[in-house]
């Protein structure tokens, strides 16, 4: 049997027990061979009022408020997430600010501190040496 071939399977087995061949392509087929699908209920066809112009006008109209509505949700959601965003992106920039603000300062602390230190050992000697 042509693998992708689907067929109701009371007309299949009928076909089947008649031919003793695929219908397809013609090969011997027995009905041991035949795999059955098993698929969910499907849902009922529309009534004719629900086939109706204005029936149907209303569903589309449905279906357009629903996707109108979630895509001013998801631009909401897009806003309030680049307002977070920028919201982060100021904190971290100020954060960075400051460690620099303070490198710079431990920096110039040490710098001093050197300094003192040289002048502190330059006074020291000159003192022992008198």
């Amino acid at each position: 049997m042509d693998l992708g071939s689907i067929f109701e399977k009371s007309l299949l087995d009928a076909y089947v027990a008649e031919h003793h061949a695929d219908p397809v392509s013609g090969e011997p087929l027995t009905a041991d061979e035949i795999i059955e699908i098993k698929v969910s209920s499907s849902s009922a066809p529309r009534t004719p009022a629900q086939a109706s112009i204005p029936s149907l006008l209303q569903s589309f109209q449905n279906e357009w408020d629903a996707l109108v509505l979630e895509t001013l949700t998801l631009r909401q959601e897009l806003l309030k997430t680049r307002q977070d965003l920028s919201t982060a992106l100021y904190y971290h920039d100020a954060a960075v600010r400051v460690v620099a603000r303070i490198t710079a300062e431990r920096d110039e602390a040490l710098k001093e501190l050197g300094e003192l230190s040289k002048a502190d050992d330059n006074s020291s000697n000159n003192i022992e040496q008198a």
